[in-house]
């Protein structure tokens, strides 16, 4: 018993030597006192500095996604025309009600799947330039028979 309680005395002992030895790193805190002044005292009015940026807040409702649900069936969309704004970002939700149809504007790179009836498909774009616009279904003679809108950017 009496080897241990050496044995761990020695260990200790080791130990704070060792550590003794290595000597001890410390961070040093540096605190910087500011003078605060009293706003009652100080007669001097000052403007912010001409050089802080100034941040345009602009509407969220601008920037809202434009949502246009569209059904189309034999020959025919249910919506034919759509009026938004250069900039805006548009999302059209396409149901396929009747027979097999798609919904594709050529200038904004949209463009549906061909879908069979009660099918649906959401195609999402961003308009960037003004104008008058044809969205139509590119199946078989459809466009020709009547199956097409108007997207009007102002």
């Amino acid at each position: 018993m009496i080897g241990i309680v050496g044995l761990v005395l020695l260990i200790v002992v080791g130990g704070f030597a060792y550590m003794s030895s290595k000597g001890s790193q410390s961070v040093e805190e540096t605190i910087i006192e500011q003078p605060v002044e009293d706003a009652a005292t100080n007669e001097t009015n000052t403007l912010p500095d001409e050089s802080t940026p100034q941040v345009e807040v602009t509407n969220p409702v601008d920037q809202a996604v434009k949502e246009f649900t569209v059904d189309g069936s034999n020959f025919k969309f249910s919506v034919t025309e759509m009026n938004v704004k250069k900039g805006d970002t548009v999302k059209v939700i396409f149901n396929n009600t009747e027979g097999m149809h798609d919904f594709v504007i050529d200038e904004f790179n949209a463009k549906t799947k061909q879908l069979k009836t009660g099918e649906s498909e959401a195609i999402t774009f961003v308009v960037n330039q003004t104008g008058t616009f044809e969205y139509y279904c590119s199946v078989g003679k459809h466009r020709q028979m009547g199956m097409v809108g108007k997207l009007i950017v102002e």
